[in-house]
């Protein structure tokens, strides 16, 4: 856990679960609270897929957990404040002059994109990970100053069988990965070859066991995660391993070039 402390509110974000503080860093840190509306599984979903994401080299955005004590919780209007619970929050770093996907083409091309072969990996991660929330919103678009994009994914609480409640019951009950997100949609238009799609498969399929169960070891223990729970995700991860690249093939199939 970093020693950074929050200094300074300056805003809610969009949809509401998230606010914007001022850090001891200087920078400025979108922070989701324990007991937020959502749930305090929202955290513990951002960080694992975050964990995850970092270990096979996809854009997460940087993020903390930070210590807020009751007082400084309060720095949060306090209509949300009243509800949230003092101790370990997950804080993403706000990076600026970013967009989302807009919900009506035209969308930045593949030329337009520093980055772009990022989104098949996504796009592949999504599928593995069952997370129904890809929206337009949940990417950013980094704008740089020669004019193009950079890719980065964000907001990664609806994941998992179960979404922003599940439990090793709901894991339990594996379901095909249906979400027609406009930013796969995206993403799978623009690829001219199988290549990168199956290199990020093989590399999920070669994420060792092992990394699997550290993180979600490292989820924090005042985020309630009781060690069923834990063992529940890491066998729907594992499991899900087996069926994920088949959803895959079929979105390509149906919205795809290649």
């Amino acid at each position: 856990m970093t020693s950074l402390k929050p200094v300074k509110y300056l805003e809610t974000l969009s949809g509401k679960a998230a606010h914007l503080l001022l850090f001891t860093d200087g920078n400025r840190y979108a922070v989701k609270c324990k007991n937020n509306f959502h749930g305090t599984r929202e955290l513990v979903n951002e960080f694992v897929i975050a964990r995850l994401g970092q270990l096979l080299s996809l854009p997460v955005v940087p993020f903390e957990i930070v210590h807020m004590s009751k007082e400084q919780i309060q720095y949060i209007p306090e209509k949300f404040s009243s509800n949230y619970k003092p101790g370990k929050q997950f804080a993403s770093l706000f990076i600026d002059n970013c967009i989302g996907l807009s919900k009506k083409p035209p969308h930045p091309t593949k030329n337009e994109i520093k980055n772009h072969q990022v989104l098949a990996g996504i796009f592949v991660f999504d599928h593995w990970v069952h997370n129904a929330d890809r929206t337009k919103s949940n990417i950013l678009l980094e704008r740089l100053p020669e004019g193009k994009y950079n890719i980065h994914m964000i907001d990664h609480g609806k994941c998992f069988s179960g979404g922003y409640k599940w439990n090793e019951a709901t894991l339990q009950k594996r379901k095909g990965f249906k979400k027609d997100s406009i930013v796969h949609i995206w993403a799978a238009g623009m690829l001219e070859d199988l290549t990168i799609v199956s290199s990020y498969i093989e590399q999920i399929l070669a994420l060792p066991e092992v990394s699997i169960e550290e993180v979600i070891r490292e989820i924090p223990e005042d985020w309630d995660v009781p060690l069923q729970d834990r063992e529940a995700l890491i066998i729907y991860l594992k499991e899900q391993k087996k069926t994920f690249a088949d959803s895959v093939y079929k979105f390509i199939k149906k919205y795809g070039n290649a």
